[in-house]
């Protein structure tokens, strides 16, 4: 399967490397992004690695640390990366 990066997807993880890399410096956010990659590649090997979220879009959740989570849904031969989550930003509704 081919992974697919939507905007939104690329946006949203590019905010939270900006914001870890203001508050704890380069080497921690290249740490971070180094394991965003490593879970990415894990849902290439294996895209129903991670449970379904929302039922009706068959959209899945998954938790790459105990601050971010990554939206994503299998559609045919791709996968779409749909949104990185902050939780420390608030509720939200994907």
């Amino acid at each position: 399967m081919r992974i697919i990066w939507t905007k939104f997807s690329e946006i949203s993880l590019l905010e939270i490397v900006d914001y870890i890399e203001v508050d704890f410096g380069i080497l921690v956010a290249e740490k971070y992004y180094q394991v965003v990659l490593e879970t990415v590649e894990a849902i290439e090997i294996n895209p129903e690695l991670f449970p379904i979220y929302q039922n009706q879009t068959e959209t899945r959740k998954a938790v790459i640390n105990k601050k971010t989570i990554l939206y994503y849904k299998i559609a045919e031969n791709n996968i779409m990366l749909l949104a990185f989550y902050d939780v420390r930003k608030g509720a939200h509704k994907i």
